[in-house]
């Protein structure tokens, strides 16, 4: 996918997006609260912070309420524009938005945490590279980089222009292997301290999704009852993040792909 492409693929969705596409509001809802949770149980968030590839400003909101300066960047005008809107309801002076595209963003400051969220499998290995130089530059001594990326469970998978149900519309991605992605950060001086699934496997998605007839998805007692599924779910995601064996037999059988969380620091003191 060219960089003119994926723009005119965030483009089209920017109205509508939700988290992780999910539209139905109890499954977006279980993904942020869940990773989130995580999030912040390892990482405390502080002083100045970019988040390239913002999109609607999901996580610089989150990362506003307790830090001193986000700056949010997308190259998509229509994600950028809800974000502002959003900013302004919220009447959040510590955040600020601009349109412009994660390669060519360049800043003379320097900040304590930068955020890349979904957005490094966009980009073949050679421009991955040219990105994370750039944002090693933009990084305190000590600074942290926070990863949220789908990466490939067995191998590598290259994604071209393919249709995708969630998504409902044509997409490419690269799903690289975890250690890949070390490999690319190592090179940009950059070390990896913290990695794990973002969330275990969510098994009344699971059910819901491949169980339940379409004539019954919007039915009351099944959407309470998926409700009070991912209720529990989330009870118990950090139990089976500790005993993987009780959910990773499974995913490694039938999935080929995972969300994770990276963790990388700059050596030196901020």
């Amino acid at each position: 996918m060219t960089t003119a492409t994926t723009k005119q693929f965030w483009e089209k969705h920017a109205a509508k997006y939700q988290t992780a596409f999910e539209k139905l509001p109890e499954l977006a809802d279980y993904v942020h609260r869940a990773e989130k949770r995580h999030l912040f149980r390892v990482l405390k968030p502080h002083g100045r912070v970019l988040d390239l590839g913002c999109g609607t400003g999901r996580w610089a909101f989150e990362f506003a309420t307790h830090c001193d300066y986000v700056l949010g960047v997308d190259f998509a005008e229509g994600m950028i524009r809800r974000a502002q809107e959003e900013a302004r309801r919220r009447q959040m002076r510590n955040i600020e938005f601009r349109v412009e595209s994660v390669e060519s963003f360049r800043s003379d400051d320097t900040f304590d945490i930068i955020i890349l969220s979904g957005v490094l499998v966009y980009f073949p290995d050679d421009a991955l590279a040219a990105v994370l130089q750039n944002v090693a530059a933009m990084l305190k001594p000590g600074g942290v980089v926070v990863s949220r990326e789908t990466v490939g469970i067995h191998r590598r998978i290259e994604v071209q222009s393919e249709f995708h149900e969630k998504v409902e519309d044509a997409y490419s991605a690269i799903y690289r292997l975890p250690e890949e992605y070390e490999t690319h950060f190592r090179a940009a001086g950059l070390e990896l301290w913290y990695h794990e699934d973002f969330t275990p496997l969510n098994f009344p998605m699971i059910l819901y999704r491949r169980l339940v007839p379409a004539r019954w998805k919007q039915a009351w007692l099944v959407r309470k009852s998926l409700q009070f599924g991912l209720w529990i779910q989330y009870l118990f995601d950090p139990l089976l993040l500790r005993w993987k064996w009780l959910y990773r037999p499974i995913q490694n059988r039938f999935w080929q792909i995972k969300s994770m969380l990276f963790l990388y620091r700059k050596p030196g003191e901020g």
